[in-house]
């Protein structure tokens, strides 16, 4: 039965009834009390079938006919004895209040039983929520099987990525107007419930909250579910979807532990594969350059051998370091250090290099010291320096610089220019600048990408720029050690 037609077959159903009892009464000849009684169990029977309205004017009705058909004098609505005027009066005052208790049971009852279905649409949505898998879209389908059952004609799951702005729907049925989005931003800002009309019914938005952030917005249009029972629906959402989020994040991070120590493991066993055969080497070559004698070119290549050895194990010592340090097993320390002192230090550890080529040194005297780990800013300019030996032409310079930094007085900016081919084409932004972390790290090989982690492990980046006139110019930018003011304490 549709909802027109509903309320014409109750009255005509309330009218006919009281009709067919009078009917009944008279031809049955039955007495007041017994046609009272009658008119009460109708009366009862409209009210819960037909509600408050026809219970009341039903009991109103039957009070009429009860007076005009069964109290003397019949066929009027004048009563002669006075004691009718009390039966009648309590008969009317009887069928209202059963009425109103009937119509009140009714409503207690389907509050009872909305209760009941929220509660097991709760306790389902909790069950799916929490034994889904571990992808949003589960979410979504769990979201929008709990609104279905909470009544709402349309809506679903939006999430927000980063800012309300931005939204994410992962499920949604239904019309869904370009206002909602505003709306939805509206519940994201302000963190309250939106609950208005709308030509769907009741339209409820509850933003999804947990610790204080707001996550999404759960959507209702056309619902009859309570207030209660959509915030209890939109605290376990929230919930759920925070723990996906922790779920990703735990396995991303269980991921980068394991791959850490994959790569550290994996280290370890390449030093411990290579050390032996490099020490082999090394001292096979040491024998080879004092049996050489007077030959010259043997002497030669014994040498180039011996630094090529040295390179490839100073390669290795710095894969185990960058490998310590990313893995957080080490930690620089650091300390006021001198660039002059670093540019020494390079020179001791390159005898070969810089005995084959011009190198000049440069300090500014307004240069700061650096604040990092000397022997990790030793390896990061060895490491440049051999890339630009590498790649320089035979005989040409090699320029070593440093200064304080041009556009920021807390770092130290050091320098390795040289004569290469210079950079790739493409590889330069539009301000003649490119960095480390865009190129491809065959192109900059292994030396540069260590010294570039070795200079992040100290607070610092080295990045690549074009040299005028041809070649590459190297830029280590690493922390200064300021002084202390004068006259501070």
């Amino acid at each position: 039965m549709n909802r027109r037609a509903k309320p014409i077959a109750i009255w005509i159903g309330a009218i006919g009834s009281i009709a067919l009892v009078t009917a009944a009464g008279n031809a049955l000849g039955l007495n007041p009390s017994t046609i009272g009684f009658a008119y009460l169990i109708v009366v009862l029977l409209i009210s819960v079938w037909g509600g408050l309205l026809a219970g009341t004017v039903s009991s109103v009705l039957a009070t009429l006919c009860y007076n005009f058909f069964f109290f003397p004098p019949l066929y009027t609505f004048t009563i002669e004895n006075p004691a009718n005027w009390f039966a009648l009066v309590a008969f009317l005052v009887a069928s209202v209040t059963v009425n109103r208790l009937v119509v009140a049971a009714r409503v207690q009852a389907e509050k009872a039983e909305q209760r009941r279905t929220e509660l097991e649409t709760l306790y389902a949505l909790s069950v799916d929520l929490f034994t889904a898998t571990n992808r949003v879209g589960a979410l979504g389908e769990a979201a929008g099987r709990a609104l279905q059952l909470l009544g709402a004609g349309a809506g679903g799951l939006v999430l927000f990525d980063g800012s309300p702005f931005r939204q994410n729907v992962i499920a949604w049925s239904g019309d869904k107007p370009d206002e909602i989005e505003d709306l939805i931003a509206g519940v994201g800002r302000h963190k309250e419930p939106l609950e208005f009309p709308s030509p769907l019914g009741r339209d409820v938005y509850m933003p999804l909250i947990v610790g204080g952030k707001t996550t999404g917005a759960l959507v209702a249009r056309g619902t009859d579910a309570s207030r209660q029972a959509l915030e209890s629906a939109a605290r376990l959402v929230a919930l759920a979807v925070e723990r996906e989020r922790f779920i990703e994040e735990n396995a991303h991070v269980q991921a980068l532990r394991e791959s850490e120590a994959l790569k550290t493991s994996l280290l370890r066993a390449i030093s411990h594969d290579l050390t032996t055969p490099i020490t082999a080497i090394t001292i096979r070559t040491e024998s080879i350059r004092r049996r050489a004698g007077a030959d010259d070119e043997l002497r030669e290549d014994a040498g180039a051998i011996a630094e090529e050895t040295a390179r490839l194990r100073r390669r290795i010592d710095n894969l185990l370091s960058m490998a310590r340090l990313e893995a957080g097993k080490a930690k620089p320390r650091r300390e006021p250090t001198p660039p002059a002192d670093l540019f020494r230090a390079t020179r001791e550890n390159l005898p070969i290099v810089f005995s084959a080529r011009p190198i000049t040194v440069h300090v500014e005297p307004d240069c700061p010291d650096a604040n990092v780990d000397p022997s990790l800013a030793l390896e990061i300019l060895v490491n440049l320096v051999e890339n630009a030996h590498r790649v320089s032409p035979a005989a040409a310079p090699i320029e070593l610089v440093a200064r304080k930094h041009p556009l920021d007085a807390s770092k130290v900016r050091i320098e390795i220019l040289d004569h290469g081919p210079g950079l790739p084409p493409g590889a330069v932004d539009a301000d003649g600048n490119v960095a480390t972390e865009t190129t491809d790290v065959a192109q900059r090989g292994l030396g540069l990408e260590i010294a570039r982690s070795l200079a992040a492990a100290n607070g610092g980046s080295i990045g690549l720029a074009p040299r005028p006139g041809g070649g590459t110019i190297a830029r280590i930018d690493l922390p200064a050690a300021l002084l202390p003011e004068e006259g501070s304490s």
